[in-house]
């Protein structure tokens, strides 16, 4: 059995993973940083997962919430993800000693559930990953497909709404800022004032500035009418970009996973009719589904690219980064 190292930086944890080249995860790590810290720590948390490693590993996969350019595997541009060295996976690569693929953590999650998950054997598939932001990778033809600098996928930054909210990209209208976390929390916020009596606004302790997405989520447990209301809106919102996917990419499933999908149905259902709204009278609507890995997407998937990158497979374009 051959196995890799998979880790997934995000803003607030770095999550490590021994994989095999079945995508079973064999031992995981967990290490909360900083927002401010992002890809800076990055060095101690690898000293960490390998010293933790009871495997001996072949390469090491890196997923990153940033642009990652295509063959060089330079990062770019990051969102929402601080980051002060573009070129940190060839200097990975030289302090330890293996190969390094560095890789957009949703193009990596899109990967590992292409593989091993949800969209498991689908030649044509669409993934998002609705978090504080929103992530996309697409598999055509049964290859991860990047564009030609390696940016596509950015499904989050299609815009939806010309005079929508602001967006972390410079941008306004954005599906991200209207279908993900942060959207629900600002949503929650600019009308909690109008829902008093409502468990977010209880949870919240009355506290408009104390509201979050997460919390919307622990009212809507609880069936809050105003958290319903929030999160139906946020599904429609979600349906109408996954409208735009379906008709540009004509996918067999899209796959829609992160922590806003924690809520199920309150989104996916209202994504869907707005879907079939849209698409009535013409041709049905492709599957969307539920991610099955869950939070192990990303480093499940860019194990598996980095194990490709060494066997220099070209099924999923991969080779760079190294």
């Amino acid at each position: 059995m051959r196995y890799c190292l998979g880790v997934d930086v995000g803003g607030t944890k770095i999550l490590g993973a021994v994989v095999d080249e079945e995508g079973t995860i064999v031992s995981k790590t967990r290490v909360p940083t900083d927002r401010s810290e992002g890809l800076d720590a990055l060095p101690e948390a690898i000293d960490l997962f390998l010293a933790e490693a009871d495997k001996p590993i072949e390469a090491i996969g890196l997923a990153v919430a940033a642009f990652v350019e295509n063959h060089s595997g330079r990062i770019t541009f990051g969102t929402n993800l601080a980051f002060s060295n573009p070129d940190i996976g060839a200097d990975i690569a030289r302090e330890y000693g293996h190969p390094v693929v560095v890789e957009n953590d949703a193009n990596a999650a899109a990967w590992g559930e292409n593989r091993f998950g949800a969209g498991k054997g689908a030649r044509h598939m669409l993934m998002l990953t609705v978090g504080t932001g929103i992530g996309g990778g697409v598999i055509s033809h049964g290859r991860l497909y990047r564009g030609s600098r390696g940016y596509a996928g950015e499904f989050g930054h299609i815009p939806v709404a010309v005079e929508g909210p602001p967006c972390n990209c410079g941008s306004r209208g954005c599906l991200e800022t209207l279908a993900s976390g942060r959207a629900l929390a600002r949503m929650a916020q600019e009308r909690g004032a109008g829902h008093p009596e409502s468990e977010v606004m209880r949870l919240a302790d009355g506290n408009i500035e104390a509201v979050t997405g997460a919390l919307v989520g622990k009212a809507a447990d609880v069936r809050d009418p105003f958290a319903l209301e929030l999160l139906w809106e946020l599904g429609t919102w979600l349906g109408v970009g996954l409208t735009g996917l379906a008709n540009s990419f004509d996918p067999e499933v899209i796959v829609v996973g992160g922590g806003v999908l924690e809520e199920g149905e309150a989104v996916l259902g209202a994504a869907r009719e707005e879907m079939n709204e849209r698409f009535r009278g013409r041709v049905a609507p492709p599957r969307v589904v539920s991610a099955s890995l869950g939070n192990d997407a990303g480093v499940v998937g860019v194990a598996q690219l980095s194990l490709d990158a060494v066997d220099g497979l070209e099924g999923s374009e991969m080779g760079h980064g190294r």
